[in-house]
C-alpha cells in the first residue's frame, strides 16, 4: 500500500495511485446535489402546470401538491431557496398552453358524455318503440334475412 518511504529525509508518502492530493470537499457545504436540483426542476414544472390549470379538481390537485412540496422543502436541505429561485424564473406560458389544451380535451369529453346521456336517456324508449313497430311491419322479411346470415355462418364452420 505504501508507494515509497524515505527514513533519512523524514519524508512519508502513504496512498494509492490515482490518489488525488489537495483536493477536499466541504462537508459543511451548502451546495445542493444533482438529484436535488433534477428534482426541484420537475417539481417546479408541476407547481407551475397546476398552477395553471382550472377546473374541476384543480383546487385538490394543487392543495396535494403543496403538501408534497412542504414536506420536501422542510426535509432537504437547499430545496426551498432552489425552489424559490426556479419558481420565480420559471416561464408559466408553456404551463398556460398545456392547461389550455388538457381542460378544452376534459371539457369537450364531458359534454360529449351529458350530450349522450341526455340523447339516450330521453330517446331511449321511443328508440325501441320505433325499432319493435319496424320490425313488426317487416316481421317475413327481417327473419328470413336473420336465418339467412345464421346458415351461412353455420356453414362456414
Amino acid at each position: 500500500m505504501a508507494d515509497r518511504v524515505i527514513i533519512n529525509e523524514e519524508l512519508a508518502h502513504f496512498g494509492v495511485q490515482g490518489m488525488r492530493w489537495g483536493v477536499r470537499k466541504d462537508r459543511d457545504s451548502k451546495e445542493v446535489s444533482r438529484s436535488t436540483v433534477r428534482m426541484v426542476d420537475k417539481d417546479v414544472k408541476r407547481y407551475s402546470d397546476a398552477k395553471m390549470f382550472y377546473g374541476k379538481g384543480a383546487g385538490t390537485r394543487r392543495k396535494l401538491l403543496k403538501a408534497e412540496l412542504d414536506k420536501k422543502k422542510k426535509d432537504i436541505p437547499g430545496y426551498e431557496k432552489l425552489f424559490n429561485e426556479k419558481v420565480t424564473n420559471a416561464d408559466y406560458a408553456k404551463s398556460a398552453s398545456k392547461a389550455k389544451r388538457e381542460r378544452t380535451r376534459k371539457d369537450t369529453a364531458y359534454r360529449t358524455r351529458v350530450s349522450v346521456k341526455q340523447f339516450v336517456g330521453v330517446t331511449g324508449s321511443l328508440t325501441v318503440a320505433a325499432a319493435s313497430y319496424l320490425y313488426y311491419q317487416n316481421k317475413n322479411l327481417v327473419d328470413s334475412f336473420v336465418k339467412n346470415q345464421v346458415s351461412k355462418v353455420i356453414n362456414k364452420r
